[in-house]
């Protein structure tokens, strides 16, 4: 079967191809959300499959594997599925396994059996369960693909991966029509403060209990804003996610929940039915912000507050992805993360380095317009949204409307790595912010730059 890449994701095949020509053998692909990682691993695979070699494919959930299975089916690969409940048909070239079964079952296979190991969501590679899949098959090659090469304990995926090749970014992606428009609207002020911190994110049970007296805003702000449309809303827990479905379901709008003690079966027909419009949103906790592909939904619902840069910009792709008559998405942010954390479309530069823990909580450059409410840089001048003219003084100025979310309309850039333009410049940033490779690092800024004015 004859397939399309899409220029620029033959552009990134292409360089993934040329470091592993240079003797790389481990080597980190990322790709904004909706840009076709799982068409472009699953091109690699067949590619490498043609070539007498044998492929494993590593994800970690069943709609993961469905999703990856689907694709090698659309592209003509015949491969095996690793999974819990069935067993293993290693004659395919191409297997798709589940890392925790794959897990279980390492004493069945040889540690040379593969000779490319695709590493799907590859920023849980740290994680022990993947971690002990990808040594056992330290043989192979490796390829990681994620959007968000970022872990919220800080921890750098260089422990695994030799070498980063970018995509395109997600304003690239949005402006050239391959990524759906977003309004975001954000509220007028939640606040975090005082929330306790586990494993680098909010506590989860203290900040359910901040977020429920959002619970009855969320269904107005639904109707105000997505009324018809289909949205997908992040919760807590799954007690919220099913509590927010009951609130919708009362209000007349139809939902569910979905969460990881369903079946395969019922879960492949909670999606269906939000692709389809028979749901209108459906709830979950953490099941469906990674991968799952639903291009119909309409927007995103985020009711649970987070440190972590990679879950925001996971569960804000979610409505990202284009379909035919879609207008544009919408992200009803009630707990602040944009705020926090930045606009879905700025420009973030990766590193496969760790962060530490003050570069974590850095907080992002905003300001709101005081005529439209509509968020922007701090460095604009003109509301892009209004026109209106910033005063000098509005620059450092928060202004909110009570009882209303407001829409952010800009990105907010990182000024003091824009101002370090040269590579001692940036050599001299990288050791003031610790990190362990700063000529490597201010290396990797400046061919991004040059990617970018190419």
């Amino acid at each position: 079967m004859t397939i399309q890449l899409r220029p620029y994701q033959q552009q990134l095949v292409a360089e993934i191809r040329g470091q592993y020509q240079l003797g790389k053998r481990s080597v980190l692909a990322v790709l904004s959300t909706g840009g076709g990682k799982t068409f472009i691993f699953s091109y690699i695979s067949q590619q490498a499959a043609k070539k007498g070699n044998r492929v494993c494919i590593l994800v970690h959930r069943a709609e993961l594997l469905d999703q990856a299975s689907r694709s090698l089916q659309r592209m003509g690969v015949r491969h095996g599925r690793i999974a819990a409940g069935r067993s293993m048909d290693l004659s395919h070239a191409v297997q798709v396994a589940s890392v925790q079964t794959l897990a279980r079952r390492l004493h069945k296979l040889p540690r040379d059996f593969f000779q490319l190991l695709v590493v799907d969501e590859s920023h849980h590679s740290n994680a022990g369960t993947w971690a002990n899949v990808i040594s056992h098959f330290s043989a192979a090659k490796l390829l990681g693909v994620t959007a968000t090469p970022i872990r919220g304990d800080g921890r750098g995926l260089g422990e695994w991966y030799e070498v980063m090749v970018q995509g395109p970014t997600a304003k690239w992606l949005t402006d050239n029509g391959y990524l759906a428009a977003a309004r975001v609207l954000a509220p007028p002020g939640f606040d975090a403060a005082g929330l306790r911190k586990r494993m680098g994110d909010f506590d989860a049970k203290q900040a359910e209990q901040r977020v429920t007296t959002i619970m009855g805003d969320c269904c107005s702000h639904y109707r105000k804003h997505l009324s018809g449309r289909t949205a997908i809303a992040f919760c807590c827990s799954v007690a919220h996610a099913e509590a927010v479905a009951r609130l919708f379901i009362s209000q007349g709008v139809p939902a569910a929940s979905i969460d990881g003690s369903m079946t395969g079966e019922q879960r492949r027909d909670l999606l269906q039915a939000l692709e389809t419009g028979r749901l209108k949103v459906l709830t979950s906790c953490a099941l469906i912000g990674e991968g799952v592909d639903v291009p119909s939904v309409g927007g995103c619902i985020l009711l649970r507050p987070t440190q972590s840069v990679g879950l925001h910009l996971q569960m804000i792709g979610r409505c990202l992805r284009p379909a035919p008559g879609k207008p544009a998405a919408v992200v009803l942010d009630h707990v602040g993360n944009t705020l926090r954390l930045g606009h879905h479309l700025e420009e973030r530069e990766w590193s496969l380095d760790g962060i530490k823990k003050r570069d974590r909580e850095a907080a992002p450059s905003v300001k709101v317009c005081p005529k439209c409410f509509s968020t922007t840089m701090s460095t604009a001048q003109i509301c892009r949204e209004c026109g209106h003219v910033f005063a000098p003084q509005e620059a450092r100025e928060l202004k909110v409307v009570d009882g209303e979310l407001v829409e952010l309309q800009a990105v907010a850039k990182r000024r003091e790595q824009g101002n370090a333009q040269s590579l001692q410049d940036l050599i001299a940033l990288g050791h003031q912010r610790g990190y362990k490779n700063p000529a490597a690092w201010a290396k990797h800024v400046l061919a991004g730059r040059q990617r970018r004015s190419a």
